[in-house]
């Protein structure tokens, strides 16, 4: 479900346009939802392809990079739902994002789960 307003309407067309372009599909887990016209509540699920203090850029299964920003603010689990750290982050490690996307297309994340589990297809 989308909820649009203003400004952040283009933002939200610039993925729409891109997600259709690249085949990709959000499943139940993904959703979108402006707040306050200048971030949207965000899910997504991918590999770690890079990590920085700080930052890092998700791979989806559907070929997409995201710049994910992390902070002391930002909860980390792993799937069991135990509390981890951000230390336990690593290059190649399955997580899920929960956060605000921006309109300059980065994440804030407000959780990020360390996964176990392949994919489901």
């Amino acid at each position: 479900m989308f909820i649009l307003r203003s400004a952040s309407f283009s933002i939200a067309a610039v993925i729409l346009l891109s997600i259709a372009a690249a085949g990709t599909r959000f499943d139940a887990q993904s959703a979108i939802t402006v707040r306050d016209g200048q971030a949207m509540n965000f899910t997504l699920e991918g590999k770690i392809n890079s990590l920085d203090h700080n930052k890092l850029t998700v791979h989806t299964e559907d070929n997409i990079l995201f710049h994910v920003n992390y902070d002391d603010k930002t909860d980390f689990k792993d799937e069991d739902g135990k509390p981890t750290h951000s230390t336990d982050l690593k290059v190649g490690l399955r997580i899920r994002v929960e956060g605000d996307l921006a309109e300059s297309g980065e994440i804030a994340a407000a959780r990020i789960t360390l996964l176990k589990t392949p994919p489901q297809k």
